[in-house]
């Protein structure tokens, strides 16, 4: 009876693990497609883009606007409820999607569509790979914030002070950091969901997981598009 009861348990919390590592995927989807659908409208729309684009003060408005809605997003997880954070959760989505709107200026769709498909295929085999993957991650992820930090401060120096072979170097190794991030967050997302029950943000937490995989897909999705220059 008590290995019944067990068994039964353990079903119980891979269901709703399950679920909720779902829910993250489906939104985080959404995510993507509407950031997707906003950036393709405003690039049709020549005078729109170029003002987004050129006009130092919009651009920096809108990173404000974005840094904004991520901090109330992630300060309010715990009084927010999960419709309202999904909606910030669009928002914050909707509004990057203005600012990659910019990159059909440089790139044609299908060079844009290959390397979507190409960042989701490399995106899914490292998250499946994060939610199987034994052995505890959470050791690494000092490293990798570490690494992400110092990568992040070196990649606005090159921009300040512009070296190709820096600038590539930066890419390649911005695409390891960004993979090893995902499978990271993934595992990390896995273990949060054993305890959904008593996690005072559960109401929150579906958008909280989507934004942090998003923000790993994007960043991977960027960094791809740009290496796809160089073997042009």
């Amino acid at each position: 009876m008590t290995s019944s009861v067990t068994a039964q348990t353990k079903s119980l919390s891979a269901a709703r693990i399950n679920m909720f590592l779902t829910q993250i995927y489906l939104l985080m989807s959404v995510g993507l497609v509407v950031t997707g659908y906003t950036a393709l409208q405003t690039a049709n729309n020549l005078n729109l883009v170029l003002r987004l684009n050129l006009n130092p003060w919009i651009s920096f408005g809108l990173f404000i606007l974005q840094v904004i809605v991520v901090i109330v997003l992630s300060a309010a997880a715990l009084r927010l409820s999960p419709l309202a954070a999904g909606l910030f959760f669009l928002l914050y989505a909707g509004l990057t999607g203005l600012t990659l709107s910019s990159i059909f200026l440089v790139y044609t769709e299908a060079d844009i569509s290959s390397v979507f498909w190409v960042t989701a295929g490399t995106f899914f085999v490292t998250s499946i790979f994060g939610a199987l993957f034994k052995k505890d991650l959470s050791a690494s992820g000092n490293v990798l914030f570490m690494l992400l930090l110092g990568w992040t401060l070196a990649w606005i120096f090159s921009w300040l002070f512009p070296f190709s072979n820096v600038n590539w170097l930066l890419t390649y190794a911005g695409i390891a950091l960004f993979v090893g991030l995902t499978a990271y967050d993934t595992q990390r997302l896995k273990e949060i969901g054993q305890q959904l029950d008593t996690h005072p943000a559960r109401g929150g937490l579906v958008a909280i997981g989507a934004l942090t995989l998003y923000l790993d897909f994007i960043n991977l999705f960027l960094l791809i598009l740009r290496t796809s220059r160089r073997s042009q």
